[in-house]
């Protein structure tokens, strides 16, 4: 039986993620489209609230993502606008991996245009600042281990045209 313990200790020992920045989220803020999109990103940058470059990203304020895209179809609005907010952690005693961390729904198919994008969203290349306030999820935030790296995707649907946007961030992220 102690060999059996000791066996087990020493696998999750190895299985352990020993690379604790992913992607360079040590330094920099990565990110990438998450899903088959009309609209194209061209680049997306994190601010504070007071529109400053930010790095690390700090959850206990709010946050300015500024993205810039071009939407070439369909205007997006109120109340056909939803947005979900997903998120990973990385490493676990599983290993060097992104991991879900449930969000119990809390942020999901919420009115996009109430909950930081600013509506209508029209057509054409423009920048658009979307704000993600997790002051309002802090329940969420304080499970969250400070510095660290994180994934956040953000889903936008769109239900008068069926579109559908998706981009994925990872960062390193303060939670105090």
């Amino acid at each position: 039986m102690q060999r059996l313990v000791y066996l087990a200790c020493l696998i999750a020992f190895a299985a352990a993620c020993d690379q604790q920045w992913p992607n360079g989220t040590d330094k920099a803020l990565t990110w990438f489209p998450s899903c088959k999109s009309p609209v194209t990103f061209y680049k997306v940058t994190a601010l504070d609230s007071k529109g400053k470059a930010e790095y690390p990203i700090k959850l206990t304020e709010p946050l300015i993502i500024q993205a810039d895209l071009n939407n070439p179809n369909n205007q997006y609005d109120s109340p056909n606008l939803l947005s979900t907010v997903n998120l990973w952690s990385w490493g676990s005693s599983a290993g060097c991996q992104w991991t879900t961390v449930p969000t119990l729904n809390l942020l999901k198919d919420l009115d996009a245009c109430t909950n930081g994008v600013p509506c209508p969203v029209k057509t054409g290349r423009q920048i658009l600042p979307i704000t993600l306030d997790f002051t309002k999820f802090q329940q969420i935030i304080k499970l969250l281990k400070n510095d660290n790296p994180y994934q956040m995707e953000m889903v936008l649907n769109d239900k008068k045209s069926k579109d559908q946007t998706c981009v994925i961030a990872q960062a390193r992220c303060l939670t105090v």
